[in-house]
C-alpha cells in the first residue's frame, strides 16, 4: 500500500501545477506526505531544521479555517482536524505554492533583536559603538551598497527617503501629542527608539528589492530615476509634509478616542462596510483631500518602504510576461486606490492596455493624475492609447462586482484590499477576478502577511486596533484555498517585509486535459504496482 500512496501522491502534485512549479498538494486526491515534498526543494540541512517542524504538524490531520467549511460551489476544502488545532495560513501557504527565496529570508527576521544589543543600556558604550560599526560594515557588504554607481544611487536615494519619512514619523507623533495634550517622558527617545525596529526593516526590504531589480524582474523606481520629478523640489515636499502632520494630529486624536469620525457621504451605490472610517482618517475614502494625502500617510507608516514593498508585485509579472507583446496584453488593477502603484506597472510595460479599477472617485480622480504625470515624464511622445494618451482607462467598481466581463483580462492585481474586506466580501472579490481573468492569465494579489508568515509578528492581530475592523480574520485566513474555491491555481509565494504577494493563475483546456491525463496514468501505473506487490506476496 505504500506503494499506492506514492504514487497517488505524486499523481496529486503532478497534476496540478505546470511545468516548472515547485509540487504542492490539491485537494481531490490523498494527501503525499509533506516531509517528502519539502526534501525535493530543501538543500541544506539547516533548511530541513527550519522546516522539519512545519511538515510534521502539517503531515497531520488540521483543519483550515473556513468559517463555514464550503463555498457556494459546493467544494469543501477543509480537512478533518485534530480538536484545537488549525493550520495557519503562512504554514498553509508552504503546502500549495512555489516560495521564493524571500519566503524563508523574513520568516525569523526579527528586527527588534537586530539592534537590542545596541540599545541595551547595561552593554558599555564603547562596546555599542563598536557592534554598531560592526554591523553596519556588515550590512554595507552584503548589500553592495559600494559596488557599482547604480547600486550606490538607489541606496543613497532609499536611505534618504526612509529618513525622510522616520523623521516625519517622529514629528508627527510629537505634533499630536503636544495638539492633544500628551506628554510622557522623554517622548522624542522613546519614539525614537520605537523607529529602530521599522527602519531595521527597511533596509532588508531595500536589499530585496535591489536584489529584484538586478535579477531583471523590473525596472528602477522611474521616480528615482526621474531627476526632475516634483519629490525632489523642497516646496512641494514641504506642502504634502504640512497637510500630512495636520491629519496625522486629527487621526491619532480618533485613534486615541477609539472613535472614527462618520463619513460624509451616504450612499446604497457603495457596500456598507466601505463607510467605516478606515485607519481614522478624514472622511474615508470620499474625499478629494483623503485622497491627496494617503500616498504620504501610509509611506510614512512604513518609514518610506511600501513602495519596495508593492513592487513585489512585478516578480510573478515578469515571469508572466515574458516572451509576450505588452502591447497586445490587457491588464486590471482592483482597488487601485491612488494609482501609484499603476504608475510602476505602466513603467515597465507602457504598452499594456491597463484597466485602473476603485469604488473611489475621488481616488480615481487623484490616480489619473498620477497617471498623466508619468507620461509626462516618462513617455511624453509615446502614443499609448487610452484616457490622456497613457494606456489607462478607469472604472468607477466594486472588487466584488467587477463591471468587467467574462475572461477579458490578461492580467489581474491586486494591492492592499482583502485586509479590508469582510469574508463574504473576500470570497466575491475572488471569484470575480477569477471570473474576468482569461484562461491561462494571472492573478496577482499583495495584502498584509498573515499569521504564520513572520515569527517576529506575534502580536501581528494588534494593527486591526487602527480602524481595521476585519484585520484580525483575514490574518488566519488561508488564501490558497479562497482562490482555488473560484477555480484558479497556486502560482508563487512572496514575502515582502510586511507585505505578501501571491501568484494564481486559471487553468486552460489543455491545462485541464494534462491533468486528467496524468491522474489517470498515475492511476493506472498505482494499480499495476499493487498487482505486482500482490503477486510477490504470494
Amino acid at each position: 500500500m505504500k506503494a499506492l500512496q506514492r504514487a497517488v501522491g505524486g499523481a496529486r502534485a503532478a497534476a496540478a501545477l505546470r511545468p516548472g512549479l515547485r509540487p504542492v498538494q490539491r485537494r481531490g486526491l490523498r494527501q503525499a506526505p509533506v516531509q517528502a515534498l519539502l526534501e525535493q526543494v530543501v538543500t541544506t540541512e539547516d533548511e530541513r531544521l527550519r522546516v522539519a517542524e512545519v511538515a510534521a504538524a502539517l503531515d497531520k490531520p488540521l483543519a483550515r479555517d473556513t468559517a463555514g467549511g464550503s463555498n457556494s460551489g459546493g467544494n469543501d476544502y477543509s480537512t478533518a482536524a485534530t480538536p484545537g488545532q488549525t493550520v495557519s495560513p503562512g504554514d498553509d501557504d508552504r503546502t500549495r505554492f512555489q516560495l521564493h527565496w524571500s519566503v524563508d529570508m523574513w520568516k525569523p527576521f526579527y528586527p527588534s533583536k537586530w539592534v537590542a544589543s545596541l540599545e541595551d543600556p547595561n552593554t558599555p558604550v564603547p562596546d555599542r559603538i563598536r557592534q554598531f560599526t560592526e554591523t553596519l560594515t556588515n550590512a554595507v557588504s552584503t548589500a553592495g551598497i559600494l559596488g557599482n554607481s547604480e547600486t550606490a544611487r538607489y541606496w543613497a536615494y532609499h536611505l534618504s527617503r526612509t529618513g525622510f519619512f522616520a523623521v516625519q514619523g517622529v514629528a508627527s507623533l510629537l505634533a499630536s501629542r503636544a495638539a492633544n495634550g500628551s506628554d510622557p517622558p522623554s517622548p522624542v527617545l522613546r519614539t525614537a527608539s520605537g523607529v529602530a525596529g521599522p527602519v531595521t526593516e527597511a533596509m532588508l526590504m531595500y536589499y530585496q528589492d535591489h536584489e529584484n531589480i538586478k535579477e531583471g524582474k523590473y525596472a528602477l523606481p522611474w521616480d528615482m530615476a526621474s531627476l526632475n520629478h516634483r519629490q525632489f523640489n523642497p516646496l512641494y515636499v514641504l506642502q504634502r509634509s504640512a497637510a500630512f502632520l495636520n491629519e496625522a494630529t486629527q487621526t491619532l486624536r480618533r485613534r486615541g478616542e477609539g472613535k472614527a469620525d462618520p463619513i460624509w457621504l451616504k450612499s446604497g451605490l457603495l457596500p456598507e462596510y466601505y463607510g467605516d472610517g478606515f485607519h481614522y482618517q478624514t472622511d474615508g475614502w470620499l474625499s478629494a483631500r483623503s485622497a491627496k494625502i494617503y500616498e504620504t500617510s501610509t509611506e510614512t507608516l512604513f518609514v518610506g518602504r511600501q513602495d519596495a514593498m508593492q513592487r513585489g508585485t512585478l516578480v510573478p509579472l515578469r515571469d508572466f510576461m515574458a516572451g509576450k507583446d505588452a502591447s497586445q496584453m490587457t491588464a486590471l488593477e482592483v482597488a487601485a486606490g491612488t494609482g501609484r502603484f499603476a504608475t510602476f506597472v505602466k513603467d515597465n510595460y507602457p504598452g499594456l492596455q491597463l484597466t485602473v479599477s476603485d469604488l473611489s472617485p475621488f481616488y480615481l480622480a487623484e490616480a489619473r493624475s498620477n497617471m498623466k504625470y508619468w507620461k509626462r515624464l516618462r513617455a511624453p511622445d509615446a502614443q499609448l492609447g487610452g484616457v490622456d494618451g497613457t494606456g489607462a482607462t478607469f472604472l468607477q467598481t466594486a472588487a466584488e462586482k467587477l463591471d468587467v466581463p467574462d475572461n477579458s483580462q490578461d492580467i489581474v492585481y491586486c494591492v492592499y484590499l482583502f485586509h479590508e474586506l469582510p469574508e463574504e466580501a473576500q470570497r466575491a472579490a475572488a471569484a470575480e477576478m477569477a471570473r474576468v481573468v482569461k484562461p491561462g492569465g494571472i492573478v496577482v494579489l499583495t495584502d498584509s502577511v498573515q499569521s504564520g508568515d513572520r515569527d517576529a509578528y506575534q502580536n501581528l492581530g494588534n494593527f486591526g486596533d487602527f480602524q481595521e475592523p476585519f484585520y484580525r480574520d483575514y490574518i488566519n485566513t488561508p488564501l490558497g484555498p479562497l482562490f482555488e474555491a473560484a477555480g484558479l491555481k497556486c502560482g508563487m509565494k512572496l514575502v515582502n517585509s510586511s507585505s505578501k504577494t501571491l501568484s494564481f493563475y486559471k487553468p486552460t483546456e489543455d491545462d485541464k486535459f494534462a491533468a486528467a491525463g496524468s491522474e489517470a496514468a498515475a492511476a493506472q501505473a498505482a494499480a499495476q504496482e499493487v498487482a505486482i506487490e500482490a503477486l510477490l506476496d504470494e
